[in-house]
């Protein structure tokens, strides 16, 4: 009688951890599953932030020299250093970062990117720019940046130049967005520059 008792016992003590155990192996699944559903349903963004080593200040619309100085570096960094396996993720960065107020503007930076596309697999091309000066024009939020230029094809050398590059922004929503970028010819006038801040790169 005893040893009925004694087992009924260790039956109970049986079932009642492997109901445990199945409980916490649902609570296991429905939690794995409530995180894949989370993680499916979450729209990944990509935020351009320029490397801090200056005070950047924003008073209302008004963006400081430095604030558009380590912008423009940003910018031009992925609009110059350039790869064949590169281009196509930097395109997608800059377009998502550009302003959408001119239609012009913004065809003139998807013709940009096609033609490095075209013009990097071409010749297995890849560039590097390294900056030298900048102008900031703040109150028009435009930058011009000159430098060295180099570019790589592939196994057969490469070639140096000094070109210069306007970018002009649109400040919206807290951020700035890349408005225009074009290369400057030593006989284009630099927009604003009687008003610009000229100083040495540091990078």
């Amino acid at each position: 009688m005893e040893v009925e008792i004694v087992e009924q016992i260790q039956n109970t003590s049986i079932t009642r951890q492997r109901n445990f155990f199945a409980g916490i192996m649902a609570l296991a699944v429905i939690s794995n599953f409530l995180l894949v559903v989370k993680i499916s349903s979450t729209t990944e963004r990509t935020i351009m932030v320029p490397g801090i080593t200056k005070d950047l200040i924003v008073e209302g619309a008004i963006v400081s020299q430095s604030y558009l100085e380590e912008t423009a570096l940003l910018f031009a960094s992925a609009l110059l250093d350039l790869t064949t396996d590169t281009i196509g993720f930097k395109k997608n960065i800059i377009l998502k970062h550009a302003s959408t107020r001119s239609e012009q503007n913004l065809k003139s930076l998807q013709s940009y990117f096609a033609g490095k596309e075209e013009e990097h697999k071409k010749f297995g091309l890849s560039t590097f720019f390294a900056p030298k000066q900048i102008q900031v024009d703040a109150k028009n939020l435009q930058v011009v940046i000159e430098g060295m230029l180099t570019s790589t094809f592939g196994k057969r050398g490469f070639e140096q130049n000094t070109v210069k590059y306007l970018l002009s922004f649109d400040y919206i929503g807290g951020h700035l967005k890349l408005k225009e970028f074009m290369q400057l010819k030593p006989k284009d006038k630099e927009p604003g520059k009687d008003e610009a801040k000229s100083q040495e790169a540091g990078v």
